[in-house]
């Protein structure tokens, strides 16, 4: 599939690099482990499965990249369920990583001998509440509520199926992964629109300053408006099931794309104007899911920032953007496309406040690094994500 850029040199650089080892395979293998059991630790988060000999079942590894989560101990006495179950993932709190990490096995229930097996979420971070979108997009595979197990603690069963992991940010992708998000799609009713924009403007923080402005640029050439914080998951997936052109600001919604039919086209705009971002995984969403891919950079904040940064960002109609209006033939006035001067103040209050209570950006980012790199030396990926966050929390970190 294409992929054109409207960027920088070096941030296109970047993206090479970034996206040069993707691949999209097919063939997933799927493993049955009878008398298996699926182990917790909640001290470490680490989870998985062993067989009935009590050797650990390496294809029950949620790798990311080339990192795996920390492997529990199986412990004595565990209970024992007469169920057949399939391995699904893991609940972890934040819709696209769940998306992407924790939904990645989720293609097993579409086999026929496996439609009759109860669904296993780990809870090994031992949430209190599992959000109810979880269930949601279970259950618009076909899988009823009271077939979905939350598991907290150690459990063996009659059998474990265990799907082999169908994405791996940001390098490979399988045609089994995206044919789960087309069955998901199939069954989710309610409003359908061509051309689709995702806002970001009523989400409760971190909006992106200015896209107000662009977004009705977009509204003017035939796009739907949705803001998908207004909506249900089943609504979310419904708007964008024939959608033939998705747009919208970079993060967790555009992965919504998985949900569109082959073919079609996804604009994503860049909130920040540092190098970095989620292009990669979306370009790597987009070839699962064979859509043209298509990358604007808008950004015309003051202060350079890191995609993934909670300071206050803003876009607007510089050349990059323009440009990319022009290619694709929308039409605007130059009223439309002029400074917006309220946004920008809007924002540069903003800023102002954000380094009142955090500091500067730069900063931020030097324990940003200095975070980052003594987690390494941490084994286990969850202990590594508890330090991160007791870290940021102990030096205000934003």
């Amino acid at each position: 599939m294409t992929v054109k850029i409207y960027s920088s040199n070096s941030w296109k650089k970047y993206f090479e690099r970034n996206v040069d080892n993707q691949h999209v395979v097919s063939g997933l293998k799927i493993d049955v482990v009878p008398c298996g059991t699926i182990a917790i630790d909640a001290r470490d988060g680490g989870f998985g499965v062993f067989n009935a000999d009590g050797k650990f079942v390496k294809s029950s590894l949620q790798i990311r990249k080339n990192n795996g989560q920390f492997i529990p101990k199986l412990s004595e006495n565990i209970p024992y369920m007469d169920e057949d179950v399939l391995y699904f993932g893991n609940v972890y709190p934040m819709f696209g990583h769940f998306l992407l990490e924790h939904m990645n096995r989720a293609y097993g229930v579409l086999h026929d001998e496996f439609k009759k097996h109860k669904v296993v979420l780990v809870n090994n971070k031992q949430v209190e509440k599992v959000p109810q979108y979880m269930f949601d997009l279970i259950q618009l595979l076909g899988v009823k509520r009271d077939d979905i197990i939350v598991l907290n603690s150690s459990m063996q069963f009659r059998s474990v199926v265990i799907p082999h992991q169908g994405f791996n940010i940001p390098i490979m992708s399988s045609v089994e992964f995206g044919d789960a998000y087309a069955a998901m799609a199939e069954n989710a009713h309610g409003k359908s629109y061509d051309k689709v924009y995702l806002s970001r403007d009523k989400m409760p923080e971190r909006r992106t300053y200015g896209e107000r402005q662009i977004q009705k640029i977009f509204e003017k050439n035939g796009f739907t408006i949705v803001y998908p914080e207004t909506l249900s998951i089943e609504e979310q997936v419904a708007a964008v099931k024939n959608c033939r052109m998705l747009a919208g600001c970079a993060g967790t919604a555009m992965h919504l794309a998985l949900f569109m039919p082959r073919g079609g086209t996804v604009i994503q705009l860049k909130r920040n104007s540092k190098n970095g971002g989620s292009a990669p995984t979306q370009y790597l969403i987009n070839k699962t899911k064979g859509l043209e891919s298509v990358f604007v950079s808008p950004s015309i904040e003051d202060v350079p920032t890191l995609h993934y940064s909670n300071a206050p960002q803003i876009i607007g109609v510089n050349k990059y953007l323009k440009q990319f209006f022009d290619d694709y033939g929308f039409e605007y006035s130059e009223d439309d496309i002029a400074l917006d001067d309220v946004a920008i103040k809007e924002y540069r209050a903003a800023m102002a406040e954000y380094k009142k209570k955090s500091g500067s950006v730069f900063a931020n980012k030097i324990k940003h690094a200095l975070i980052k790199y003594t987690a390494c030396l941490i084994p286990g990926r969850e202990r590594r994500g508890r330090y991160r966050a007791y870290m940021k929390s102990r030096f205000v970190v934003k």
